[in-house]
């Protein structure tokens, strides 16, 4: 006789940083638990971050969440999953008033603690002042302990998406010569180089051999700077709008490196095993953000005692100075090319 499946339902609304953060737990949990069944529920189509994964359901929901009733039909839509247990990863207000549905449906939930006051006082005090808190995917680890499932096992890289990879070899050509990727935006102004300094660095690897450049970026503002700077050089394209979600996992898993500031796409990089160089302005990776598997990701960041100003970035410089966002162009060319020159030698 088989043995009973027992269905998970999982609460990861925002964003998708954080939500690919949550790809090495399920992965474990996947490995652990062959006969159950975990439904991820999240605002974006992220399905994508959960491929090759045969028990992790992803299911996109309404985005209208302000909306009580919209919450209650959220509640509606997990009961008739028919949870054996609910796993708030989130733990805001829209994901309270859920859990507050479902204890009158007597389904139980299991809640993240997000550490808000310690992340708050280490943006009070700044780094020197401080030790590292506990890492985001160590927390998601924890929610699922307290209700009784243990992620354990090596993560492996996500499972190549062939037709994912197809694509991106149809759009790009076969990969002949070196290839480098730079997201040079995030969410927040205290996360993002000035432009001349990652134009600089854009324009030195333009100017080398046998070097093609991908720049990633999503949104409008964002899209149109890129779609400027790749006009600049013949082998520098921006890729934001070409790809879908698993083709920009496709793309980066096929680059050589990639340079990002403390933005998802660090997160995304990490899924797939690509070398990156991540870094940090305002923000600091005590607080717990960094990606999962530090073996592939290095970090460059400025010793300035006010880091982290806040949580996950702000668009204020509490000195009106943003001192933490004065690196030079040449110190991060120095630190990207020995990223690329050991990976080479790899």
């Amino acid at each position: 006789m088989s043995e009973e499946k027992n269905t998970y339902v999982v609460l990861r609304l925002s964003s998708l940083g954080n939500v690919a953060m949550l790809v090495p737990v399920m992965t474990q949990l996947s490995q652990a638990y062959p006969n159950d069944e975990f439904v991820v529920m999240s605002l974006k189509p992220l399905a994508d971050l959960f491929y090759g994964l045969k028990n992790v359901r992803f299911v996109e929901v309404a985005p209208e969440l302000e909306h009580s009733h919209k919450l209650c039909s959220l509640a509606k839509q997990i009961k008739a999953l028919n949870p054996v247990k609910v796993f708030d990863l989130q733990n805001d207000f829209r994901t309270r008033v859920v859990r507050c549905v479902l204890h009158f449906y007597a389904i139980p939930t299991c809640t993240i603690d997000l550490g808000t006051r310690e992340r708050r006082a280490l943006s009070r005090a700044g780094f020197e002042k401080s030790t590292p808190l506990k890492p985001e995917v160590e927390r998601y680890a924890d929610t699922f302990r307290s209700g009784g499932l243990i992620p354990a096992g090596e993560v492996p890289q996500m499972k190549v998406n062939t037709q994912a990879a197809e694509k991106v070899q149809a759009l790009f050509g076969k990969k002949t010569e070196r290839w480098i990727g730079i997201a040079p935006f995030a969410k927040h102004l205290s996360n993002v180089l000035p432009y001349k300094t990652m134009k600089d660095v854009i324009g030195y690897y333009a100017q080398q051999p046998n070097t093609r450049i991908f720049l990633f970026g999503a949104g409008h503002v964002e899209t149109e700077m890129l779609r400027q700077w790749a006009s600049l050089w013949d082998n520098v394209e921006s890729v934001t709008n070409q790809l879908p979600l698993d083709g920009e996992l496709e793309l980066m898993r096929q680059t050589d490196a990639l340079l990002c500031m403390d933005s998802a796409n660090q997160h995304l990089a990490a899924l797939v095993g690509c070398p990156t160089l991540s870094i940090w302005c305002g923000t600091h990776t005590y607080m717990g953000f960094a990606a999962w598997g530090k073996a592939n990701t290095q970090i460059l960041s400025l010793p300035v005692s006010c880091r982290p100003c806040s949580i996950h970035g702000t668009e204020r410089c509490r000195y009106r100075n943003f001192a933490c966002k004065a690196l030079s162009s040449e110190l991060i060319i120095e630190r990207f090319n020995k990223l690329l020159t050991t990976e080479t030698k790899q």
